[in-house]
């Protein structure tokens, strides 16, 4: 099994396109708007709780507790419930392959049918 060590290491395929730990502190609200990305992307709680949402449908997620958004899904982290950690990946750009956070206005006429 490899070991990825530091933001800027070759990583040994395209399976993770993007990655980082996010730390917040309790009562941080309005953390990320909604949006989506052209990959999948996948929250793993390390400590903490916080509320997000996805599709329309709010979560409260707590150490151990990981959230998979795939590519499309609108998704925002709401509120910060306790101080928290988690490390968040993502997986190889699909679709029209735009990095980063898209919004609705970003959508292609037929993905919002």
């Amino acid at each position: 099994m490899p070991i990825i060590q530091g933001p800027h290491t070759n990583l040994p395929s395209d399976a993770i396109t993007s990655w980082g730990l996010a730390k917040f502190v309790k009562g941080q609200k309005a953390i990320t708007e909604s949006h989506h990305h052209d990959a999948d992307e996948f929250v793993c709680m390390i400590s903490g709780r916080m509320h997000m949402r996805s599709e329309g449908v709010d979560y409260i997620v707590e150490a151990g507790d990981v959230l998979a958004t795939w590519m499309g899904d609108d998704h925002e982290v709401v509120e910060i419930l306790e101080d928290t950690t988690y490390f968040w990946f993502e997986g190889p750009l699909r679709g029209r392959r735009r990095p980063g956070h898209l919004h609705a206005k970003h959508r292609h006429p037929a993905e919002n049918a």
